[in-house]
């Protein structure tokens, strides 16, 4: 008998991990543009690149190297198989599909097949600046669909809750994971705030629902409680407030819970738990009674890596995703810019699965700023390292200690160590341009002795530029 997803043990984890590598790997390889591109610039063929190894040897690309790959919406990701392909090369449950569907309708079948699988149908945007489409197949709504159902079971709740969300509608991983959740559940909800919607939006979802369970962003729990409060609205049967975002602090959790019972939420344990994922994880994890948000090993590979050196991180690091087994847009060894403590497998209420623990940062190296021209950029820090790395550092060895970055009067200014001419510091500032995404408004030359000489030693220091 197969255990369930979040309670195998780990040789059989890994062993259903590799086995979706093997079937999974090789078709983005061959059905994705960009991805193809990479894997022959590898000198791999989709005969060899099918195991964690293989994927280990294609190098984490950021937002800024992907966001309009082939064009707008970066089509170049997707995966869009020809019939012949896929009878050539899909395997395991793709291929039962398509036999069956031709077994019965013959060529319609197989092109009905084929679309299932493969056409993306659904959209949301991602990425710092909401400048990244994720798209989804109609069998990865189904994935999510199914995760759904898995984050609705490791918050506890069922098909006997009732769910009012305050998530705003809108092409986010946010609304359409709440959704999922609900629908995956078979848990009766209302979504009744539209996009620019106020929190009051939701007021008069209380007196058609007696909900027992109510999704709102981290930052407006508080505010909707108050809301409710002054509303008089019915909120006794709540028992669990979803914050959907990271995961707050224990002293903010504890500011929630102590809203909702102003707010007349009678049950004494309330439940106060996170459902959050990057949007380029594909679906949203949940938090059990013991804390640590579940991911789904059997749907994605995580790695948290060190932003500058992309080695397996010492500590916290960036969480880098692979979208192992979904068939809209691929994502090999994605960098989402976030932040996390640790990735660690704990045996918690019973299920032994990776878990994010203790805390998450989105968008850590990503702040916003002014660039050169004056108008508002996401300025990447992570391609300053990049930069670096590529210049001609055999005209500037021993002089360049390694770029520092600061943000004054909101404005993104560089710093290289060395007696540099012109020259170089316009090269230097194409560079960082083409590597960071914004223009330096200004770079200059400076004493080595008061630059770092250590990019990855400034790491907290970026993450407060956020």
């Amino acid at each position: 008998m197969v255990a369930p997803w979040d309670r195998r043990e780990d040789k059989e984890r890994e062993r259903a991990s590799e086995l979706l590598l093997r079937s999974w790997l090789p078709a983005v390889a061959r059905f994705s543009p960009y991805w193809a591109e990479r894997v022959r610039g590898l000198g791999m063929d989709t005969t060899n690149f099918v195991d964690r190894d293989a994927l280990t040897r294609l190098a984490p690309v950021r937002e800024l190297d992907i966001q309009r790959v082939g064009g707008d919406g970066a089509p170049a990701l997707l995966m869009r198989p020809t019939i012949e392909q896929v009878k050539a090369l899909a395997t395991g449950s793709v291929m039962s599909t398509f036999l069956g569907s031709i077994r019965r309708d013959g060529t319609q079948g197989a092109r009905h097949a084929l679309l299932t699988e493969y056409k993306p149908i659904h959209v949301h945007r991602a990425g710092a600046a909401d400048d990244l489409a994720i798209s989804y197949s109609r069998s990865d709504l189904d994935r999510l669909h199914r995760c759904g159902a898995r984050a609705a079971a490791v918050l506890g709740l069922d098909d006997t809750d009732y769910l009012v969300s305050a998530v705003p509608a809108g092409p986010t991983l946010d609304f359409f994971g709440v959704y999922h959740l609900a629908l995956g559940s078979s848990m009766l909800a209302l979504h009744p705030r539209g996009h620019g919607d106020p929190v009051d939006r939701v007021v008069d979802s209380f007196a058609l629902l007696p909900a027992t369970a109510v999704a709102v962003h981290a930052d407006e729990a508080i505010a909707l409680a108050d809301v409710l409060a002054a509303a008089d609205a019915n909120t006794a049967r709540v028992d669990t407030v979803i914050l959907v975002g990271p995961p707050p602090s224990e002293s903010v959790r504890e500011q929630i819970r102590e809203a909702w019972h102003q707010a007349g939420a009678t049950e004494a344990d309330l439940k106060v738990r996170a459902l959050y994922a990057p949007p380029e994880a594909r679906a949203l994890w949940a938090e059990d009674s013991t804390g640590g948000l579940v991911t789904y090993p059997d749907l994605e590979v995580l790695e948290v890596l060190d932003p500058v050196t992309l080695e397996p991180a010492d500590g916290p690091g960036e969480l880098v995703i692979t979208s192992a087994g979904w068939h809209g847009t691929a994502l090999l060894r994605f960098r989402t810019g976030v932040l996390v403590d640790q990735l660690g497998v704990t045996e918690a209420d019973g299920r032994r699965v990776p878990r994010l623990l203790g805390p998450v940062v989105p968008h850590a190296w990503q702040p916003r700023v002014a660039g050169g021209d004056g108008t508002r950029h996401v300025l990447d820090i992570r391609g300053i390292a990049a930069a670096a790395a590529s210049l001609p550092i055999e005209t500037w060895r021993g002089e360049l200690r390694g770029p520092t970055t600061r943000i004054k009067g909101d404005r993104f200014i560089v710093e290289l160590g060395g007696d540099l001419g012109e020259e170089q510091l316009e090269a230097a500032r194409q560079e960082l341009a083409s590597e960071t995404g914004v223009w330096p408004a200004t770079v200059k030359a400076v004493d080595p002795t008061v630059v770092n000489t250590k990019i990855s030693e400034d790491r907290a220091a970026f993450v407060d530029l956020r």
